[in-house]
């Protein structure tokens, strides 16, 4: 008993540790370093001055730890002692392991073309949604925000426009397959690869075409309780304001166009001709006239609908465990309202991720979202309040005698606006991981998420309040609703041996997928009033609507990846991917998806020793693949029934009975889309890894493209057939550059990416028949805008080309335009097929939207614990198609015009002895 008992004092005792930990370059302190006993839950983090004191068993091994730093560990000796611990920065970040789907790979290993980006560098951006970070990040990368209202869709194009179907890439989220990423909390992202070509993509194939954005989030260390609150606040306002004509100077224009003179006389506001002498004379019924309006209505409609928009982020998140079992629990408040009135969107979202290790060859990792989202929205596009607020006319009042508003101005809109629409979002994956031996390792993942959005707009009568007429004045009630499920499971082989020449890795695996998307769309029409306690259904009493649909599909997929070294310089990896989709006839059903990339250190050769010092890392690239696209609808081989049609029967007095017919005709013989591309690249590192280069050459070919063939209106068609048709090239060069550099307390870190990229149509089906896109309806163009055709990029402006303004009814008269409707003052358009007339035919292509350079310039530094994050994106050689130019450039109508018309205008020799304005030819 004795002896039992002077071992359990020898196992109790204890010692106190204490020391500082310091940077080794500087001998900074390292505020916040970990210092964790192992095997236990005891540790401790440093001071502001780097110290910490720690009682530990006499013998216990200490981990000491920052972020940024190589880890060291030691032992804690017999007596109390005092430490100094310098920990070395990292600097092979060649080391570091990179996500390259269904599995890691070191950086160094990497031979097809990944970007990667740090949670660090993202964290530290104000930015709303994880889509934006990635903006200016990486080359080749393009973001577009669709447009500037808050909670709006971001667009992100990989490598060009691969297709004239979506050509979204796939987002993969701790491994699973989802739809977006907008839901994710860019706080709670660990890092984001981007795989760009079909080397490192394939192993996605079935819908990888577009490259594929990888995001693993943050999982708990082992440590004490770790508690981290972030937050701010930004603040928005356009960048510049479009200056349109006050109410004076177009008054002055409405006069002299309409050759009128209610507000003016020769140009000049307020004054009328004295119909005796031919002299002006000031005029006091003109200046109420303009007087009234100036006091009913804003100075600018612009201004009266603009505010400034505020940002608002909070990010709360405890994190800690032990060896066995570690968690990370976050949650976040967003809440930004829009430079437009009424424009806000909010989101709230918690995660839980459990990593738990529950025997020495078993472990499991949990993660679970839920968010919360709801957005206002405005009038946006064709009806939008800010093209609106542009074209008003300055001479309407905002309200009429009677109280309510004149008409649907930009006020009137804005106070009418009622659209809201949420999303509620559970996400929840779980993976069990069995080490089977030391060379195999089985993975069992499954994954499910369920989004509820439900969207409410109310739509008012204008003059309900006032002049109420039934049954032509409806108010209108809308509630769509969808719920969309998405299940996955995955079952993973992993395979991984090495000596000190040769190192294999593999990967076998099976997954499958499966979705539904119910859509429910409710209408009544017809209350009482426009007040909120009559936004309800129930309130209508017309119009009944209300219709059910769902979608649904299920993939399987069977991928492998193979990847050898030799010598640590010489890479090999291959991928297959076999995959078949309901959304495709048996017949189509099956894809296939191979791929194989090179890699070679040339650094890590005999002939390279000189350039150790300076050299840290020259690697050649090379790879080619396949990848598939099967995003279409989920019905496209099946011909759809409409049963909402009725048909006459009988002569003279006409019967009518229920009809059905089908609007969308299938095409059982589609198959999948399929993109091969061809990559090559060189990376070159210098100065241990602190400067960093790589340079890109890629040829992404698109076949069997998914898309609807144009058909004629008689065919009676709501949506023409789906077929594969014509083929898309995209080819470009992409370069991208970074270094960092530490100085003491002093850290800063420049980059910079360009990439160009040239889109080309090689063909469009048997036929080689164009596509026509975006049809647009605004007041006299009733046409579409694009154009895409062989040998030219996807989506290419399409029009007439302008040539000078008419200055005399000679000139007219002499011109292909003589038809009656042209008068001098108005544009002259050329006659391109020389027939003597301007028809559809003298149309042509006007440029392309695709952009020739994307560059991005990242910017970070920091002194001590203040930092400044700068970023730029900008893109160059594109062309855009700007409706308001349009508009604000047209007096033929009542709209408002851009305020520098009047000393920019056509005047001709018909008024040049007026002072109204000045001659222009």
């Amino acid at each position: 008993m004795s002896f039992l008992f002077s071992l359990g004092l020898v196992a109790q005792t204890q010692v106190t540790i204490s020391g500082v930990v310091v940077d080794s370059k500087s001998d900074e302190p390292l505020v916040g370093a970990a210092i964790l006993e192992k095997g236990t839950e005891n540790g401790v983090t440093t001071d502001f001055n780097g110290e910490f004191t720690i009682k530990v068993r006499q013998g216990a091994t200490l981990e000491i730890s920052y972020l940024g730093y190589d880890s060291q560990t030691m032992v804690a000796g017999s007596t109390n002692s005092t430490l100094q611990i310098k920990l070395v920065e990292k600097t092979r970040e060649l080391d570091e392991v990179v996500v390259i789907g269904y599995g890691v790979q070191r950086k160094s290993d990497i031979t097809g073309s990944i970007s990667s980006i740090a949670g660090e560098d993202i964290s530290s951006l104000p930015i709303s949604s994880s889509v934006q970070a990635l903006q200016g990040k990486a080359a080749g990368v393009q973001i577009v925000q669709n447009t500037g209202s808050p909670g709006a869709r971001t667009t992100i194009k990989i490598r060009g426009t691969g297709t004239i179907n979506d050509s979204d890439p796939l987002y993969v989220v701790d491994g699973f397959i989802v739809d977006g990423i907008e839901h994710i909390n860019p706080n709670d992202i660990a890092n984001i690869e981007i795989l760009k070509d079909a080397a490192s993509g394939s192993i996605y194939g079935s819908r990888g075409a577009n490259g594929v954005v990888l995001i693993t989030t943050k999982k708990g260390t082992a440590g004490k309780l770790k508690i981290n609150f972030d937050s701010y606040v930004g603040f928005s306002n356009p960048w510049r304001k479009i200056e349109v004509m006050g109410v004076e100077d177009f008054a002055v224009m409405r006069d002299y166009v309409e050759d009128r003179t209610s507000y003016s006389a020769d140009g000049k506001v307020y004054y009328s001709k004295d119909p005796s002498t031919g002299e002006l004379v000031y005029d006091a019924g003109k200046f109420q006239r303009i007087d009234s309006l100036k006091r009913n209505s804003p100075d600018s409609w612009w201004d009266a609908i603009i505010q400034t928009g505020v940002k608002q982020q909070y990010n709360l998140s405890f994190s800690g465990g032990n060896e066995l079992h570690r968690y990370m629990i976050s949650g976040n408040y967003f809440n930004e309202t829009g430079v437009v009135q009424t424009s806000a969107y909010q989101r709230f979202s918690t995660r839980i991720n459990l990593s738990n290790s529950l025997t020495k060859w078993l472990s499991m990792q949990t993660n679970m979202l839920y968010t919360n989202d709801d957005r206002a929205i405005v009038p946006e596009g064709q009806n939008g309040v800010l093209k609106r607020a542009l074209h008003q006319s300055p001479l309407v009042f905002t309200y009429n005698t009677a109280g309510y508003f004149s008409e649907n101005h930009p006020i009137a809109q804005i106070a009418r606006n009622h659209n809201d629409a949420a999303n509620n979002r559970f996400d929840i994956n779980t993976e069990l991981t069995a080490k089977i031996n030391k060379y195999l390792t089985y993975q069992f993942k499954v994954s499910e998420y369920a989004n509820f959005y439900s969207r409410k707009q109310f739509t008012e009568v204008g003059k309900l309040e006032e002049n109420f007429v039934m049954p032509t004045d409806f108010t209108v009630i809308e509630i769509d609703q969808t719920r969309t499920n998405k299940w996955e499971l995955n079952n993973i082989l992993s395979f991984n041996w090495n000596d000190k020449i040769h190192s294999i890795n593999g990967v076998v695996g099976h997954t499958v997928e499966g979705y539904s998307f119910n859509v429910q769309d409710m209408t009544r029409k017809g209350t009482s009033a426009n007040t909120d306690n009559f936004w309800y259904l129930s309130a209508g009493y017309a119009g009944d609507l209300a219709r059910e649909t769902e979608y649904r599909w299920k993939a399987l997929g069977l991928l492998s990846r193979l990847n050898y070294s030799y010598a640590d310089k010489y890479l090999v990896q291959l991928n297959f991917r076999a995959d078949a989709s309901s959304k495709f006839s048996p017949a189509n059903r099956w894809g296939y998806f191979p791929s194989v990339s090179l890699g070679w250190k040339f650094s890590g050769e005999s002939f390279m020793e000189g350039a150790a010092d300076w050299l840290s890392l020259g690697k050649l690239r090379v790879g080619w693949g396949q990848l598939g696209n099967n995003r279409i609808g989920e019905y496209a081989q099946y011909t759809l029934i409409n049963n909402q049609f009725n048909y006459v029967y009988g002569a003279g007095n006409h019967v009518v009975y229920p009809g059905t017919t089908s609007t969308t005709l299938g095409n059982p013989d589609i198959r999948w889309e399929k993109t091969e591309s061809t990559n090559i690249g060189l990376d070159m590192n210098f100065f241990s890894n602190r400067l960093s280069t790589t340079i890109e050459v890629f040829d992404k070919y698109t076949t069997d493209m998914l898309l609807r063939v144009p058909v004629v209106a008689s065919a009676g068609l709501v949506n023409a057939p789906m077929i594969n048709a014509g083929s898309v090239r995209n080819r470009g060069i992409e370069l991208q550059m970074n270094y960092r550099e530490r100085i003491n307390k002093l850290k800063f870190e420049f980059g910079f990416n360009v990439s160009y990229i040239q889109n080309n149509v090689v063909s469009l089906g048997s036929g080689n028949e164009p596509v026509w896109g975006a049809y647009l309806e605004e007041d006299r163009i009733l046409d579409f805008v694009t154009k895409t055709e062989v040998n030219r990029p996807i989506g290419n402006f399409y029009g007439y080309i302008t040539d000078g303004i008419f200055n005399t009814m000679e000139e007219v008269q002499a011109s292909a335009q003589n038809d009656g409707l042209t008068f001098p003052g108005d544009f002259r358009f050329k006659d391109l097929n020389n027939d003597g007339r301007i028809t559809a035919e003298d149309r042509t292509f006007l440029g392309s939207p695709h952009p020739d350079f994307v560059l991005g310039i990242p910017l970070s530094v920091s002194y001590a614990n203040f930092d400044l994050n700068l970023f730029f994106q900008g893109q160059t050689g594109n062309k855009i198609f700007n409706v308001m130019e349009y508009y604000l450039n047209s007096a033929h109508g009542t709209g408002n015009v851009y305020a520098n018309i009047r000393s920019n205008h056509w005047a001709g020799s018909l008024y040049c002895q007026q002072v109204i304005l000045p001659c222009q030819s």
